[in-house]
């Protein structure tokens, strides 16, 4: 068998870099090299899914956002994230205390889950970056280096330091209605935090960083006859995106495990949004929140905390909260049940709309994880002595694995049966 060639070239134009050839993630279909100048990107033919992008400043841009990045998550552990007082009693809260208070209060499972998304993952997404990006032209272990690289593009999803942002405003708007509430200086630099993520993200093209670091898979495309990489005999890696031949165990230039469509089929996701509707179950009947006053204890539930909202007149953000917590996990749970239908039973037509509809539930699924977060903030802030205490319900960790393996679902449905069916029908024709 055939080896394609590994070249390692990185006197690249600062201008311009040659995109390798490469098969699209989402529909198999082989793109053959292009030259991208700066501020270009490449997309898909047939299904328009962006394969790279030349972002200007490609290499000091990371590093900027990444070093801002820190900056701001050191400041905002070290001042006064939110503050409340009620009836003269008054609590200041950090932002790790958020994650403390559910340590205290026995929910370990919520407290990992925030402690990864808001603090583990994106630090280690933001040291990578640096690490890897300031050592292109120097030398490090090609073995680190893949590891970091490997790590780079598998923890990306689950950084959720923004929908954690969007929750805290949410939780500001039910305080308001119960006692005075304040933003401190750790609240405000969380904002330059979420930002500065997200441009760090946004600033860090993962196709350009592995052809920087081993440089370009020589490769030659079938000049007819062959339209993807599993008709051309070739398979094309998820992770770093070069072309590999058929029957190779892992990728010669990042060194993962290869595939030509992911592994389990149907079953592997089936399984899954299986697990997910039984845990959607509880996860709207009991309370995903305790609310003692006085006392007396008031559990709500997810449904409840709407109706609440919308009584009180905040209208926008019961909608936030009804459309991210109720609609969007049960649309996302029918929306991937019927994707797998229609590829278990061979139905072929409008593949470009299934693959659209797939997009937009792995793109919303992230954002049903408000509800949790405002949970864990109410949590943390509420704690008035006999006063007034809040205390998360057992449907938050419900709720809390719906989303997670809703995302994992999504991550295991290859879109690429889509278009197999597509392809296989015209062959009969």
């Amino acid at each position: 068998m055939q080896r394609l060639s590994l070249s390692v070239d990185r006197s690249v134009s600062p201008t311009s870099y040659r995109h390798d050839a490469c098969a699209c993630g989402e529909c198999d279909l082989l793109i053959p090299a292009t030259e991208l100048a700066e501020g270009e990107s490449l997309a898909c033919s047939r299904c328009g899914h962006l394969q790279s992008r030349h972002l200007p400043h490609s290499r000091v841009r990371p590093l900027a956002f990444g070093l801002a990045t820190l900056v701001m998550f050191v400041l905002c552990n070290s001042f006064t994230f939110m503050a409340f007082s009620s009836h003269g009693l008054g609590r200041e809260m950090t932002f790790l205390q958020t994650i403390t208070t559910l340590v205290d209060a026995g929910y370990l499972f919520l407290a990992v889950v925030l402690s990864v998304t808001l603090i583990g993952f994106p630090l280690v997404y933001i040291g990578s970056v640096m690490l890897v990006v300031w050592r292109l032209d120097k030398s490090l272990h090609p073995h680190a280096m893949r590891s970091l690289g490997r790590l780079l593009c598998r923890i990306r999803p689950w950084l959720m330091v923004d929908v954690f942002l969007i929750g805290v405003l949410i939780s500001l708007v039910k305080l308001m209605g119960m006692a005075d509430v304040s933003m401190g200086l750790g609240f405000w630099a969380f904002v330059g935090y979420s930002i500065m993520l997200v441009l760090t993200i946004s600033s860090l093209d993962t196709h350009w960083l592995w052809q920087q670091l081993f440089g370009h898979v020589e490769v030659a495309l079938p000049e007819q006859g062959a339209v993807t990489a599993r008709e051309a005999g070739l398979v094309g890696c998820h992770i770093c995106g070069a072309l590999n031949q058929e029957g190779e165990n892992r990728c010669q230039r990042c060194g993962d495990h290869l595939h030509s469509r992911k592994p389990g089929g149907l079953q592997r996701t089936l399984a899954l949004l299986i697990t997910s509707a039984i845990l959607y179950i509880p996860a709207n009947i009991y309370p995903i929140m305790d609310t003692v006053f006085l006392g007396d204890d008031s559990p709500s539930t997810i449904l409840g905390g709407v109706v609440l909202l919308w009584a009180l007149g905040s209208y926008p953000i019961a909608a936030v909260i009804f459309i991210a917590s109720v609609m969007v996990p049960l649309a996302k749970l029918i929306a991937l049940f019927w994707l797998c239908w229609q590829v278990g039973a061979g139905k072929a037509h409008s593949p470009l709309a299934k693959l659209k509809l797939y997009r937009l539930t792995e793109f919303v699924g992230r954002w049903s994880m408000i509800d949790v977060f405002v949970v864990a903030i109410l949590a943390g802030l509420i704690r008035l002595d006999n006063l007034m205490t809040i205390y998360p319900g057992p449907a938050a960790v419900s709720f809390a694995g719906v989303v997670i393996i809703t995302m994992v679902a999504a991550m295991t449905f290859d879109p690429r049966l889509i278009w197999d069916l597509q392809e296989g029908e015209q062959k009969l024709e």
